[in-house]
C-alpha cells in the first residue's frame, strides 16, 4: 500500500527555499530554470544582436579610421577652398638651390627660405657689396670694485660715474620727448644697464658690461636692429645726426664720457641688375614668398637662384595617398572574405552591412575615372603618371585584394618633372572665371563631369542661376542658386538640393550684378576628399550616422533586456511559491496517507 507521495524536497535558491529533486526524479529547480530560460529566448537573442552590434562597431570604427587617413592624405592634394591657403597644399610647396657662378659654395654668400606659393622663377644675385651691421658705442672706463654692488651713480657730477637724475633717450617708437630713464645715486653698473635693457624695444638700445680687468668696465651700447635707421650716439643730443639722447637736463651721462660711435649701416646688394638697400641682411620683402640671409659679400662672379616646385614633396604626398588607399582596400577585402562553403569567414564581419558594401561601390566607381576638363596631353588617368590599378595575390597577413594603386616611383617622378601642372591638375580641384571676385568656398561630388557654367548674378531682380551643359545628357541646363547677401555688399551663392550644384558654395565678393563664365576641372584629390568626408563628416558622415544608430539599437536591445529580466525575476518568484505550495500540499498528503495506512494496519492486526 502506497503511504507517500514525493515529488521533491526543499532545497536553497537564492536565499529561498525551493523544491529539489527527490526520490520521483522530478528536479524542481531545473523545472523552473527550463521554464525561466525558455522565457528567456527572446533576451538571450537580443545578446547575440549585441555582439553582433559590437563586432560591427569595432570594425566601422576601424573603416572610419581608415578613411579618416584617406581624407588627411586628399586634403593636401585637393587644392583647399576659399581664400589661397598654400600652406595647405602640396603642390604650392617649393625648395629653392643657390649656385655661384666662381664654383664657390653660394651658402658661403647668401642663405634661401621659400614659403608655399612662391612663383617658380630662377633669379641672378649679381653682388652683395655689404652687409647690414648695428651702431655700437662703448663707454669710457669704469673704475668700480665690482659691478654688481659698487655704486656707479653719483649725487653730483663726477668724472667716470653716471649722475643721478632723468634722461631721455631717442625713442624708436614714435614718443615725443623720447623714453625716460631714472638713475639713482648708489645704483650699480648692473642696475645701469637693466633700466637701460628695460626699455631697448623703445629706444632701439640696448646694453652689456664689458670686464676690461679686475676693477675696470666699459658698458658696450648696441643697436637693437641692424641698418642705419637704429643709428646712435650717446654723446650727441637731438637734433643732431644719429643722437642717442633727446634731453638731458639733469646731464645723466655728460660725465661717464663715451668713444665715437661705430655706426650701422645697410645691406647693398643687386638682383638681376637691380641694385637692393635694406636694413637688415635677411631680406624678405624683395622676391614675393623669399627670405635672403646675407652672409657675406661676394666674390667676383654671381650667385644663382633657381625657386622650383618640390616634386619629392609632392611625389611622397601621392604615394602616402595611394598607400592610404591600399589599407583600406585591403580591409575591404578581408571584410568581403568567404570560406570554402561560399559563406562570409569569421573574419567579414562587415558582408551583410549595406553602409560597407555601399561605400566599396562608391569608391569602387572613382578609382579608374577620367577626369573631366583636361585638355591637350595633359595626363587624366591616374595610369598617366605611373599609378596602376592592380590585384594582390594576398600573402601570410593579408587577403587576396582587388583594384589595389602601384605606384611606378619613375614614372611619377618623370611626370612630375616634365609636367609638374598636369599632375596638379589631375589631383586638384581647379577653377578659372573672368571675375576675380567669384571664388569657390565649397564643393561636393555632385558636380560630377561638369567642366564649366556660367552664372548670371541679378540683384535687382533678385534672381541667381547657372547655366551649364548636362555632363551626363549634354542638355543645356539652367538652376537657380540660394543667394545669401554677405558684408560689403557680396553675396554668398549655394546649389539648392537635388542640383549638380549641391553641396557647393561660391562668393561673390562685390555688390552689383554680373554675368560670369567659369571653367573648371575635378580631380582625384578633390574627389577622393570629398566622396571621404562623407563618410566620416561627425554630423552628415554615413559611417558616422551608422555607428550612432548602431548605438542606438544597442541601447534599445539593453532596455528591452533590462525588461524581460525583471519580468522573469517576478515569473520566478511566482514559479518558487507555487512549488512551494505544492510541497506544502504533499506534505499533507503524505501525512494523511501515513494516518490512513496505521488505521489500516490495526484493523489487520485486531
Amino acid at each position: 500500500m502506497v503511504t507517500e507521495i514525493t515529488l521533491g524536497s526543499f532545497g536553497s535558491q537564492n536565499g529561498k527555499n525551493v523544491i529539489t529533486g527527490g526520490q520521483s526524479k522530478i528536479d524542481t529547480k531545473a523545472l523552473i530554470d527550463s521554464l525561466v530560460a525558455a522565457r528567456r529566448i527572446p533576451a538571450v537573442r537580443l545578446e547575440t544582436s549585441n555582439k553582433t552590434i559590437d563586432t560591427q562597431t569595432e570594425a566601422l570604427n576601424n573603416l572610419k579610421s581608415l578613411f579618416t587617413k584617406v581624407q588627411a592624405a586628399a586634403d593636401v592634394l585637393r587644392n583647399p577652398v576659399g581664400v589661397a591657403n598654400d600652406s595647405k597644399n602640396i603642390f604650392q610647396y617649393r625648395k629653392a638651390s643657390l649656385t655661384s657662378s666662381t664654383g664657390a659654395l653660394a651658402s658661403n654668400y647668401v642663405d634661401v627660405t621659400v614659403v608655399p606659393g612662391a612663383a617658380a622663377q630662377s633669379y641672378t644675385i649679381d653682388s652683395i657689396t655689404q652687409l647690414a651691421t648695428q651702431s655700437k658705442q662703448q663707454s669710457n672706463n669704469f673704475a668700480l670694485a665690482d659691478a654688481i654692488t659698487a655704486s656707479a651713480v653719483s649725487a653730483a657730477p663726477t668724472a667716470g660715474l653716471f649722475t643721478a637724475g632723468t634722461v631721455n633717450l631717442r625713442a624708436v617708437d614714435g614718443t615725443v620727448g623720447g623714453i625716460p630713464i631714472t638713475l639713482t645715486a648708489g645704483d650699480s653698473l648692473q642696475s645701469v644697464v637693466n633700466k637701460f635693457n628695460e626699455v631697448s624695444s623703445r629706444t632701439g638700445i640696448q646694453a652689456s658690461i664689458l670686464t676690461v680687468a679686475t676693477g675696470t668696465y666699459k658698458i658696450i651700447y648696441t643697436a637693437t636692429k641692424t641698418g642705419e635707421t637704429y643709428n646712435f650716439d650717446l654723446s650727441a643730443t637731438a637734433p643732431a645726426a644719429n643722437a642717442g639722447i633727446e634731453t638731458d637736463p639733469s646731464g645723466v651721462l655728460a660725465s661717464v664720457g663715451f668713444n665715437p660711435a661705430t655706426l650701422g649701416q645697410n645691406a647693398l646688394f643687386s638682383i638681376d641688375g637691380v641694385a637692393l638697400e635694406r636694413e637688415t641682411n635677411a631680406v624678405a620683402d624683395v622676391l614675393t614668398g623669399v627670405t635672403l640671409t646675407l652672409k657675406q659679400p661676394t666674390i667676383p662672379g654671381n650667385v644663382r637662384l633657381d625657386i622650383v616646385p618640390d616634386t619629392t614633396l609632392v611625389a611622397n604626398a601621392i604615394t602616402a595617398f595611394a598607400d592610404a588607399y591600399n589599407e583600406y582596400r585591403v580591409f575591404a577585402a578581408t571584410q568581403s572574405q568567404l570560406g570554402d562553403d561560399s559563406k562570409p569567414t569569421e573574419d567579414s564581419v562587415l558582408y551583410s552591412n549595406s553602409t560597407f558594401r555601399n561605400i566599396v561601390s562608391n569608391v569602387s566607381n572613382e578609382i579608374s575615372r577620367v577626369v573631366a576638363g583636361i585638355t591637350g596631353t595633359n595626363p587624366s588617368q591616374l595610369v598617366d603618371v605611373g599609378i596602376t590599378i592592380e590585384n594582390f595575390p594576398g600573402d601570410d597577413q593579408n587577403p587576396e585584394t582587388k583594384n589595389i594603386f602601384v605606384v611606378d616611383p619613375d614614372k611619377l617622378s618623370s611626370a612630375l618633372a616634365s609636367n609638374f601642372d598636369g599632375v596638379r591638375k589631375l589631383f586638384e580641384y581647379q577653377q578659372t572665371s573672368d571675375n576675380s571676385n567669384f571664388v569657390n568656398f565649397k564643393r561636393s561630388n555632385n558636380l560630377g563631369s561638369l567642366t564649366g557654367f556660367s552664372l548670371v548674378i541679378d540683384r535687382t531682380l533678385g534672381t541667381y542661376k547657372a547655366t551649364y551643359t548636362d555632363p551626363a545628357t549634354s542638355v543645356v541646363t539652367t538652376v537657380d542658386l540660394d543667394a545669401t547677401d554677405i558684408a560689403g555688399g557680396g553675396v554668398s551663392l549655394k546649389g539648392q538640393a537635388g542640383t549638380i550644384f549641391d553641396g557647393s558654395e561660391y562668393v561673390f565678393a562685390v555688390a552689383g550684378d554680373a554675368t560670369i563664365n567659369v571653367t573648371m576641372s575635378q580631380g582625384f584629390g578633390d574627389r577622393f576628399y570629398n566622396l571621404a568626408t562623407s563618410f566620416v563628416d561627425v554630423s552628415t558622415g554615413t559611417l558616422t550616422q551608422e555607428l550612432t544608430s548602431l548605438s542606438d539599437n544597442k541601447a534599445r536591445n539593453l532596455e528591452q533586456i533590462t525588461t524581460i529580466d525583471d519580468k522573469l525575476t517576478a515569473y520566478r518568484e511566482k514559479l518558487v511559491q507555487q512549488y512551494a505550495a505544492l510541497e506544502s500540499a504533499l506534505s499533507r498528503s503524505n501525512q494523511l496517507l501515513s494516518l490512513l495506512d496505521a488505521q489500516s494496519n490495526a484493523r489487520n492486526n485486531s
